[in-house]
């Protein structure tokens, strides 16, 4: 079969979904190709454009076209996106991201050649989409929604990456229900597989051999209260403990917690792989607000988690982890003293966390993409996961963490 994504940008090296679900799409023996820009979001002060052309990323092959104009980090105006698809000639095509004006040309792509599968997948919900709730009406609910409308007759199948974005492509975009399928963003296994000697770890970092080390990542923003965080650990005495931050700091709070509590390491920006080699040397991680691809990352490393419960959390933890629902600083404290105390429960999580991550493996979830295109039923994961199991479709916070 020969699969064709469309994608607004890509950053190179990143462990987002259409850095990895094509890689190994291509490995189930399929020959896929990845459409995108000259443009990256131009994360960390990366840079932002790249030359027209073809490059690989992770063994697949990538294309970059030409763009007329750009609505940053939303959508870019492709130059000859379906000249593009022409010449690949597709039997899938698989678009990330439905608010984008792309969608009409592979809309227009598979009315000229109905036996292509088209499938367009969503990476939005309410808490990270736009705030003012009017704007974010008259953006997703009138403007998105029609153009959608119009062209939902070409379009095979919808697919959310987490629930809560399963309940956005209906409830604000207007997607027929039967339509929408949980297709998640996955846990990358093969990222596991370089793995450093946990001594080697500790002795670079200066850590303590007996310590416990918890683990905090990602863009560390305000309105994200990785202070909770850091007021929770501190309020910890156990001085065998440290909690490891890494990845972009832009609250200027935080260094205050560094300089207060020697145990509050931050380790910088790191790459991918260093990413994987701290989340798999810590005994817990915590995480106190919306989404990140870090907790794939760190469920493909089995590492229990601390996670707050909503629509796009969900999914990732089934009897390998514990949800906190206020996100409160004793709320925090109390469950980090919980694993903190009680080694063998915080062993039965890891135990559990190599079990859920197998299902969320991106060898699963690549399957699953494929298998669509010869039946639309749900498949295992939107089966199991979409449930009231796992999704408290009333809780007040499901859809939107804003909601508080």
């Amino acid at each position: 079969m020969k699969i064709v994504h469309v994608a607004q940008y890509l950053n190179p090296g990143y462990g987002y979904q259409e850095n990895i679900l094509p890689y190994y799409q291509q490995q189930l023996g399929h020959e896929v190709v990845l459409l995108t820009s000259t443009h990256s979001n131009g994360f960390n002060g990366e840079n932002r454009v790249y030359p027209t052309g073809e490059s690989c990323e992770n063994g697949f092959r990538v294309r970059r076209l030409a763009i007329r104009a750009e609505l940053k980090d939303k959508f870019v105006v492709f130059k000859d996106l379906y000249q593009a698809i022409v010449e690949e000639q597709p039997d899938y095509i698989f678009h990330h991201m439905p608010a984008t004006l792309s969608i009409h040309t592979v809309c227009q792509y598979k009315k000229d050649h109905p036996a292509v599968f088209l499938a367009i997948d969503n990476h939005a919900d309410r808490s990270i989409s736009i705030k003012n709730r009017l704007l974010r009406t008259l953006y997703y609910s009138v403007a998105w929604k029609y153009f959608l409308k119009a062209q939902d007759p070409w379009i095979d199948l919808f697919f959310g990456v987490t629930p809560a974005r399963c309940l956005f492509l209906w409830e604000d975009l207007g997607v027929p229900r039967d339509k929408v399928r949980l297709l998640p963003i996955g846990a990358d296994s093969r990222a596991t597989q370089a793995t450093v000697d946990p001594g080697r770890f500790r002795q670079r970092h200066q850590l303590p051999a007996d310590s416990i080390l918890i683990a905090h990542g990602g863009k560390m923003t305000a309105d994200k209260q990785t202070v909770r965080i850091l007021e929770a650990f501190h309020r910890i005495s156990n001085p065998n403990l440290c909690l490891l931050l890494f990845g972009a700091i832009d609250d200027s709070n935080i260094q205050s917690w560094l300089e207060k509590d020697s145990r509050i390491r931050y380790l910088g920006w790191l790459d991918r792989a260093e990413t994987m080699t701290v989340l798999e040397n810590c005994n817990f991680g915590i995480w106190n607000s919306r989404h990140t691809t870090l907790l794939e990352d760190a469920l493909a490393a089995h590492l229990p988690m601390l996670l707050r419960y909503y629509g796009s959390t969900s999914h990732l933890l089934d009897g390998s982890g514990l949800y906190l629902y206020d996100g409160s600083v004793r709320e925090i404290q109390e469950n980090m003293q919980l694993l903190i105390d009680h080694p063998d429960l915080l062993q039965s999580l890891k135990t559990r966390a190599a079990l859920h991550a197998r299902l969320l493996d991106y060898a699963t979830i690549a399957r699953e993409s494929l298998a669509y295109a010869d039946s639309t039923r749900p498949q295992e994961i939107h089966r199991r996961l979409m449930n009231v199991q796992y999704c408290d479709w009333d809780y007040p916070q499901f859809r939107d963490l804003a909601d508080e």
